[in-house]
């Protein structure tokens, strides 16, 4: 385990698997031909890209995969891509790095692990949902496909509603009880294409009943087209 990782798992953050269902070794045949796909497939929503690639710094290039450990500010991230077609993603939560940031630095009442962003989690499992989608139709991809995501340290956690532009109020504090929060996902090529959008909705509802808040599909929609 490199030391970014490992200090990255020290706090909140994301993990996101995604594989075709069917295991083949060598689906990509060139090696070099995974970072021009990855490339092909991020994801834009928020103004930076979903995985991130650093373009400051080459890749590692493996036997069987491509990999990068990227850090800026309070954004950080360890990405690797296996010739198999399969992804994974190690992503911090950025409200538990201000004291690192310069451009999102801690106030007065900031504490690492202590809340957990309405908007950020619609946003990073629609990111997630609609760059599996992409992946589908490459070569790295198959007509069925499975999705792993988890998002850890969760527990004593705050919902709190991160919208720079209507606010939502709560009126009553919504705190997550249990430590991580596994989602998973079987589907088709077809059905990511055309349903990343509800996935993502879906994920999003399910995570937000574990901290005993109710948000209908309206809702989640709705800050989901608007982007917060």
């Amino acid at each position: 385990m490199s030391d970014m990782l490992e200090r990255l798992r020290s706090r909140g953050y994301w993990q996101v698997l995604i594989r075709p269902q069917t295991f083949l070794e060598k689906r990509v045949d060139d090696i070099s031909a995974l970072l021009p796909i990855l490339s092909k497939c991020t994801v834009r929503l928020r103004g930076r890209d979903f995985p991130h690639i650093d373009t400051r710094s080459r890749p590692r290039i493996d036997l069987e995969w491509v990999g990068q450990e990227c850090e800026w500010h309070h954004h950080k991230g360890v990405w690797r891509f296996y010739r198999s077609g399969q992804f994974i993603y190690i992503l911090a939560m950025g409200v538990d790095w201000r004291d690192v940031s310069s451009f999102w630095p801690p106030d007065q009442s900031w504490r690492p692990m202590a809340l957990l962003g309405v908007g950020d989690t619609i946003l990073t499992f629609a990111e997630t949902m609609e760059f599996a989608s992409r992946l589908a139709l490459t070569e790295a991809g198959d007509e069925r496909m499975h999705i792993d995501v988890k998002v850890a340290n969760l527990e004593g956690r705050l919902l709190y509603v991160d919208s720079h532009r209507d606010r939502w109020p709560f009126h009553s504090e919504y705190v997550a009880m249990i430590r991580d929060y596994p989602f998973s996902l079987d589907a088709s090529r077809e059905e990511l294409v055309a349903n990343h959008k509800e996935y993502a909705i879906e994920a999003s509802r399910q995570i937000f009943k574990r901290f005993s808040w109710e948000a209908s599909r309206e809702i989640l929609q709705d800050w989901y087209e608007k982007r917060g």
